[in-house]
């Protein structure tokens, strides 16, 4: 069994984003003068296409912060962004834009570093260019173009007006009171597949079964999760993340979180496009998000883990166990989905 702890507190996001922001722009000024006439190229070229277009699986808010910190270094390039939850929508959505010549995605972020790694392969991604690979862990840089960009834990969540006795471990969710008021996500992706074997590996082969007799309530992901402990409608869940949660705790949901220790994690990876419309465009936001000030903003308020040392705000990834992702082929999914139905939905 795992030995596990609660939470850290929160970070104060505000402070740790300007302490990483003005961390990054000394960063920046230092490179500048060393930066090669070939990336001051890109970067002109980079505000002149004028815009960058991302699908991503990370959750909104990271995104949402991503794009208003990178236009005030760059505000002539515009960042739209598009959250393509599963494989279906959004590798194939990406590899069909390719076939036909569609005007699509200049950057994907995912967690399948499967399909990464067969498609840098196929000379599919550009490889990163700019002054943040001078700092960035070089054995971060998977194949040599998709930057490991986050590390990020999943943790339990509870409504603490419906649980009154805090939450130590995943055992929690058996108690016979919570029958029919616990919740759990559905397999939607790798992700969730590997979430499901590491609890057997680490609860016990009972239990899962046990978990399946308590009727929980499986959804697509976190968000509606979380939002179910949020109404009350559930009581408690076995498959959350953190900024989920701290959204939903600013807006006032009667929501606390527990952290396993060591606790499953996902390696969050990204790659420029070489089919973009924008590559320069695509190589600038990507070495943003591998600078100093980049990995701040997305791993600065508590709720992921940078693999850049000592930076602020992030979680201690020592702490975590990141899935091995290329263990869920197609065919394990396939198997494991016909054993998990059976528990759970028959």
């Amino acid at each position: 069994m795992s030995t596990e702890h609660p939470a850290s507190p929160r970070i104060n996001r505000r402070n740790a984003i300007a302490a990483l922001g003005a961390l990054g722009l000394a960063g920046q000024a230092a490179q500048a003068q060393n930066v090669d006439p070939n990336w001051q190229k890109i970067v002109a070229e980079a505000k002149k296409e004028g815009s960058v277009i991302i699908y991503h699986q990370a959750v909104p808010q990271v995104f949402e912060r991503l794009a208003k910190d990178f236009r005030t270094v760059y505000p002539e390039i515009k960042v739209e962004y598009r959250r393509q939850l599963t494989p279906v929508t959004h590798m194939q959505a990406i590899e069909n834009e390719k076939a036909t010549k569609l005007d699509g995605a200049d950057i994907t972020q995912y967690a399948n570093a499967i399909w990464y790694r067969d498609k840098a392969q196929e000379n599919f991604f550009l490889k990163p260019a700019g002054p943040a690979t001078m700092e960035f862990p070089k054995d971060s840089l998977l194949y040599g173009v998709v930057p490991v960009v986050a590390v990020m834990p999943f943790v339990m969540a509870y409504n603490t007006n419906l649980v009154k006795t805090p939450v130590t471990g995943m055992r929690d969710l058996l108690r016979p009171e919570l029958r029919g008021r616990v919740g759990s996500s559905d397999l939607v992706a790798e992700t969730v597949f590997a979430f499901y074997e590491w609890i057997e590996k680490t609860q016990g082969a009972d239990f899962l079964p046990q978990f399946a007799a308590q009727k929980p309530k499986l959804t697509v992901g976190v968000l509606p999760l979380f939002q179910s402990i949020a109404s009350g409608e559930l009581a408690m869940a076995a498959y959350g993340i953190h900024a989920v949660a701290n959204s939903l705790v600013a807006q006032g949901a009667p929501m606390k979180v527990f952290q396993p220790n060591p606790a499953f994690a996902s390696r969050d990876v990204m790659a420029a496009l070489a089919h973009s419309r924008r590559p320069n465009a695509a190589l600038v936001f990507l070495d943003y998000v591998m600078s100093r000030r980049g990995q701040g903003v997305w791993n600065g308020s508590g709720e992921t883990a940078s693999v850049i040392q000592g930076l602020p705000g992030s979680l201690d990834a020592r702490t975590m166990q990141p899935w091995d992702v290329f263990r869920y082929t197609p065919d394990f999914q396939r198997d494991y989905k016909a054993k998990f139905d059976k528990m759970f939905k028959a």
